[in-house]
């Protein structure tokens, strides 16, 4: 007996009844060794498939087999729902919910280039004299190539490579202004502890607070900075208590230590990264002298293999490290070859992947957060297809995100590799392009959320591409609405936003202008700039001057008066733990826990809206904190965290789910979707704004209460772009939003609800930069910049800029793909 064309019954997984997240009863069948692509609309079911039901069910039966202690945590309620799954093997899969962000982790830490590179460095090394005495008598390790181990580190710099020291003229920005009125945030009254104090030094050095600080006597200008030594100053510090009401005066008669040594204390003393970040305004960081910035040890900058030390090789860009690599064998000594036999060939098969996945123009030292989301998820793709077992079930999850147009040929060999190899390839993909080179689709909706959550369709791409019920089907047949536009006035004869003197990464600019009141898309190929024009350039560098400080990646800005605010909205998560939520990010449940606490069952139990916080003690269950869930410590595994048995998942106790508005507990608005929220707090003006502007994002299939943690890089980045809906809609002045591949992870199907959002945000006097690779948002922008003409040290130059037409009508590799778009 066969299926699906002849496929035999042991070359099939089948799905029995996956009731995931919002799948309702899900059964299919699709053949193993192919690549199958999983599609749908944003929120249809097809993350909550392939991979919350399929590759976490391979991963629990993993667990099953090699941990009694494992089993213990394992009930029906943190199993995916599913009736049953047959035929399914091993798995290994990349999830976008899950992108590494911390600052210490690198291209090459994600890849795993760094190990490989390590352990060539520490067995077949070339001392130098400055290095050969040490390791040889306690022995090289891969830890001396490591900055951020014991051995490896500069003693100076302890491994950052920088010094951060406190810096004058970042502590008094603007010396044209008095020192009380805007000379410097830091004396404000909320920032310096010497606040008070002012007055009396000024009266001490005859100086007049009311004169532009570099007018003022320079005693005075060096005590404020540096402070008075041994030399006392009597000054008065009044406080107001909060429960008396009154006013306390406490006189003090010390010595001040001054600008400089106070910011480096506070920053020194300060207990979390935001209050370091805070403190680092005020500082500037500066190259270490002994490593030169490298952050290594001695051992680290003398060792040296194929004629380069290890900081030099993990700087190179990855196209060129693919050269080093091969030219490493030719040096090394028979011994050393039997020794680099098991190393290099996995060093060079790495590499390679990363060439071919777009990523060659960037350095192996490149920081994860520096990296766009498209990037990060190709990187993971590295370490999980660099192996060469067969026979495994590979879930990847919107693999081509991030990619322009030119650089999609590549990925689709890398996936016909894998397939041909003997392993079967699971795409979670809305790309038509990525879809239609797949062997089979398994097709999810046909809505979002709740109306989502069914098989629409399960059949090769050429027969879905006929189906008249699949939305997806209408874009595989080239039947599906693209997005569309009607451009504002003229962007060239509106004001503009003058970048001068860029440097960034690879961006090296004299001057660029973006339109405001416009949408503006930065375009080019993968590793252009788009990235480090949009983020660096524009986002923390307008940040830098509308908070009165000099920006780092460009030399000055104009026209930076016109805006009064900017926000960056990036993929980056919402929070990290089960705790964060749609409602809670958005501010929704503050309001919600207000109503409830107003009921009169509350009032009769003497709950308040804190009690209806799963983030303080009252009303949330004990047992799990208010998560839902517990975290258990897997020893030798990564923690996990399984449902909570007390409450059930409800997050609260008995008593406060006693109390209910309109009907509905708290715990059930937290599993209402935002459309349905939406709906049932219709009346509610307070909430109608912000669910709303969730919905303009494209989110209304979210539910309120879902976790953080299950949302892709695309929706957290939606989830802010409704808090800039609200905040371009307020009364704080015009504003600039930046977005970096705003529709990633979005059906085509969708795009439009977001590009209408960037329209919204226009309406209200405000302004929107996004980064794109999807040429059917760049063609309906009213401005493009695009980068290139290639990647790396080959891009970093403007190509053209003009409105689309323009664009298509010049060179540069854009301009081909855009052609046709507005032809059509």
């Amino acid at each position: 007996m066969s299926h699906m064309d002849g496929t035999p019954d042991g070359d099939v997984i089948t799905v029995v009844g996956a009731r995931t997240h919002n799948l309702r009863n899900v059964s299919v069948t699709f053949p193993k060794n192919r690549i199958v692509a999983f599609t749908g609309v944003s929120g249809s079911g097809k993350t909550s498939l392939a991979i919350d039901t399929v590759h976490a069910e391979a991963q629990l039966r993993y667990l099953n087999g090699v941990s009694l202690f494992f089993r213990q945590f394992i009930s029906p309620r943190n199993r995916p729902q599913v009736d049953r799954i047959s035929g399914l093997g091993a798995t290994l899969a990349v999830d976008q919910r899950r992108l590494n962000r911390n600052p210490r982790s690198t291209l090459g830490s994600v890849t795993g280039v760094d190990d490989f590179l390590g352990l060539l460095f520490a067995r077949m090394p070339a001392l130098g004299p400055e290095a050969r005495e040490f390791p040889e008598l306690r022995g090289l390790t891969s830890a001396y190539f490591d900055r951020y181990s014991m051995e490896g580190r500069c003693k100076t710099c302890g491994g950052m490579g920088v010094e951060v020291r406190p810096a004058e003229d970042r502590i008094v920005t603007r010396p044209d202004l008095p020192l009380l009125a805007g000379a410097g945030t830091w004396f404000d009254r909320a920032n310096s502890g010497e606040f008070w104090a002012l007055p009396a030094l000024a009266e001490r050095y005859g100086a007049d607070l009311a004169l532009p600080w570099r007018e003022l006597p320079e005693e005075f200008r060096r005590a404020v900075l540096h402070g008075t030594g041994d030399g006392p100053i009597t000054y008065k510090i009044t406080t107001r208590q909060r429960k008396a009401g009154a006013e306390v005066t406490v006189e003090r008669s010390v010595p001040l230590r001054g600008a400089v040594s106070e910011v480096s204390r506070l920053h020194d003393a300060a207990g979390t990264d935001a209050a370091r970040e805070h403190y680092a305004r005020f500082m500037r960081r500066t190259e270490c002298p002994r490593c030169g910035g490298t952050g290594f040890g001695e051992v680290g900058l003398t060792v040296r293999l194929a004629g380069l030390t290890y900081p030099e090789v993990i700087r190179l860009p990855v196209e060129d490290l693919r050269g080093w690599v091969d030219t490493i064998e030719p040096t090394l000594t028979p011994t050393q070859r039997k020794v680099a036999g098991d190393i290099l060939p996995g060093l060079a098969r790495r590499v390679r992947l990363m060439v071919e996945l777009g990523l060659g123009h960037l350095q192996v030292t490149r920081s994860a957060p520096s990296m766009s989301g498209g990037e990060l998820q190709r990187a993971r793709i590295t370490a999980q297809l660099n192996t060469d077992l067969t026979g495994i079930v590979f879930v990847l999850d919107e693999p081509g995100a991030g990619l322009h147009p030119a650089d999609k040929h590549p990925l689709r060999e890398i996936l016909h590799d894998l397939r041909d190899a003997g392993n079967t390839v699971l795409l979670v993909e809305h790309d038509p392009e990525l879809i239609a080179l797949a062997d089979w689709v398994v097709d999810l909706g046909p809505g979002a959320g709740r109306e989502g959550g069914r098989l629409v369709a399960s059949a090769p791409p050429w027969e879905l591409s006929r189906d008249e019920r699949s939305i997806t089907g209408a874009y595989l047949g080239g039947r599906g609405p693209r997005v569309r536009r009607t451009r504002r006035s003229d962007p060239a004869t509106t004001p503009r936003l003058g970048l001068i003197g860029v440097q960034a990464h690879n961006v090296r600019l004299d001057r660029v202008d973006i339109p405001l009141h416009a949408l503006t898309c930065i375009t080019g190929v993968s590793g252009s700039g788009k990235s480090s024009l949009l983020h660096e350039a524009l986002g923390a560098s307008l940040e830098a001057v509308l908070r009165g400080e000099r920006p780092r990646a460009v030399a000055r800005i104009e026209g930076a008066g016109l805006l009064d605010w900017v926000t960056v909205v990036d993929q980056n998560p919402i929070g990290r733990t089960p705790r964060s939520s749609p409602a809670t990010y958005t501010k929704a449940f503050d309001t919600i826990r207000r109503l409830y606490a107003s009921t009169p069952e509350a009032r009769s139990r003497g709950l308040g809206a804190g009690a209806f916080s799963f983030n303080s003690r009252g009303g949330r269950c004990e047992a799990c904190a208010g998560y839902g869930r517990r975290q258990v410590d897997m020893h030798f595994m990564p923690d996990m965290w399984v449902g909570c048995d007390v409450c059930e998942g409800r997050r609260f106790t008995p008593e406060l789910l006693a109390v209910t508005y309109r009907g509905k507990a708290v715990d059930e608005v937290l599993d209402m979707t935002v459309d349905e929220a939406a709906e049932f707090f219709g009346e509610r003006a307070d909430l109608a704004a912000t669910l709303r502007a969730a919905q303009q994002a494209g989110l209304g299939y979210l539910r309120l209460g879902q976790s953080a943690t299950e949302l892709s890089g695309g929706e957290a980045q939606r989830l802010k772009l409704a808090n800039a809906i609200l905040l371009g809609g307020g009364s704080r002045g015009r504003g600039l939003v930046i977005l970096d591949e705003p529709v990633t992870g979005l059906h085509p199907s969708d795009v439009q609800r977001v590009v209408d959002a960037f329209d919204t945000l226009l309406a209200g006097g405000n302004s929107v930069v996004i980064a794109e690779h999807d040429l059917h948002v760049a063609a309906c922008a009213d401005w493009i910049i695009d980068m290139g003409p290639g990647a790396g040290d080959r891009g970093g130059r403007i190509v053209n800029e003009g409105p689309p037409a323009t664009i298509a009508a010049g060179p540069g590799v854009t301009a081909g793909y855009l052609r046709p778009l507005l032809a059509g």
